[in-house]
Parts: structure tokens; C-alpha cells; sequence
């Protein structure tokens, strides 16, 4: 039986996965902490971001990105301290190709960025992004980011505010980066929001460990609009 869910296990990969050299993801040192997030890009980079300290042997601080072939993308984020000085549970990637982390961080490079950092597709971080209430995007964490098909950017973790405005772990950016307008969940939801996914028409839900009064389903959400 074993051998017969191995074979499986073959067969799946090797259709889902083009041919190409996986030698540098089998043989390299690793990532020296933990991977919790990742997004793929059109081109076969690889953004990761997690809780650690080294890529490959090389100094990187919880967000690198990697080539195709699994080797350290080095014009990215070039120095360690640029990263967020904290772990990394969320990642989005934007059509612009710029990413937007979310975790538990109060900075990232030199710029004052609590739980929430959008870095440029150069691996800057982006100063203009998140400026607001000092750079302070909640007082809790942050462990879920989904995107709409209008480029509100949604929100999720565990947390009471957002930019300084009442927000129950979940939150909404506009597209142009300003606090959305509140809806009914952000006020009365009680938990953690874990998960994010956008359905049909930009439908969002979430999932975590939390109530919403008035649904006797627990722990998964079906925002409104």
C-alpha cells in the first residue's frame, strides 16, 4: 500500500510540475528558521516569508525572494536589515509585481511599519504604503491577505484596530491605500481570522477560530460587500 500512494504521489507531481532542475531546492543549505508564507510569481521567482534569519547561507531576515531554480535571488532585499524585523504569516502578491507582507513586526528597513509592509518588486520598501497613524497598521497581528478583483486589499489576523480606526480582525484597504469604509463583521466579530479567499464577484470569506452573532456556524464568514 505504501508503495502504491509513493507511486501516486510521483504521478501527481510529474504532471502538475514542468520539467526543470530541481537540484539547487534538493541539494541547497535551506532556509535557517521556518517558512510560513509564500507566493509564486509569473516569471518562477518565489517570495517567501516566515521566521528566519538565512536563505542558502546567506543573511536574510524573515523575507527573500528565490530564482526559479531555487537559488537566492541576491538583487532582492539585498541586506538582511532590510527585511521585517519580525515574522512574516501573510503574503500578497500585486499585478504591479510589488508584495505585500503581513505578520507580528514593528519595522521594516528603515521605515516604522507595524504588522503590515508593501515592498516594491526591487525589494524596497515602499514609503508611501501604510503611512498612515505612523506606519501602525494594527495592535494585534496580522495572518491572512486576499486581493479583490477591485484592488481592495482585505485584511485578516487578531486585532481591535487598524490605522486607528475600531476594526475587529478584519479589515479593508481601497485600492489607493485608505482605510475602507467598516462593515458589519468588523464591528461585532470575536476571534481570530486565519484564512482569506476571494469568490465569485469579489465575495470574500474568512476563516480562524471566531464567532459572528446571529450565525451559528463557527469559524468561517462570508463578508458582505
Amino acid at each position: 500500500m505504501k508503495h502504491t500512494f509513493a507511486l501516486l504521489g510521483f504521478l501527481l507531481t510529474s504532471c502538475l510540475l514542468p520539467a526543470q532542475d530541481l537540484s539547487a531546492f534538493r541539494n541547497g543549505e535551506g532556509v535557517t528558521g521556518s517558512v510560513l508564507a509564500l507566493v509564486a510569481q509569473k516569471d518562477g521567482q518565489i517570495i517567501i516569508g516566515g521566521a528566519f534569519t538565512a536563505v542558502n547561507g546567506v543573511p536574510r531576515q524573515n523575507l527573500a525572494r528565490l530564482n526559479a531554480d531555487g537559488t537566492l535571488d541576491a538583487k532582492f532585499i539585498s541586506q538582511a536589515v532590510d527585511g521585517p524585523n519580525g515574522p512574516i504569516a501573510a503574503l500578497l502578491l500585486l499585478p504591479d509585481g510589488s508584495v505585500i507582507a503581513g505578520g507580528d513586526f514593528t519595522s521594516a528597513g528603515n521605515l516604522v511599519r507595524g504588522d503590515l509592509v508593501k515592498y516594491k518588486p526591487d525589494g524596497m520598501a515602499d514609503a508611501e504604503f501604510g503611512a498612515m497613524e505612523g506606519g501602525v497598521a494594527t495592535n494585534g497581528s496580522v495572518s491572512a491577505l486576499a486581493l479583490q478583483p477591485d484592488g481592495s486589499i482585505v485584511v485578516g489576523g487578531s486585532f481591535t484596530t487598524f490605522y486607528g480606526q475600531p476594526r475587529r480582525s478584519i479589515a479593508r484597504l481601497n485600492a489607493d491605500g485608505t482605510v475602507a469604509k467598516a462593515g458589519k463583521e468588523s464591528d461585532t466579530l470575536s476571534g481570530k481570522v486565519s484564512a482569506l479567499g476571494i469568490g465569485q464577484e469579489g465575495a470574500v470569506f474568512a476563516a480562524g477560530s471566531f464567532s459572528f452573532p446571529g450565525q451559528s456556524a463557527r469559524s468561517i464568514l462570508r463578508l458582505s460587500h
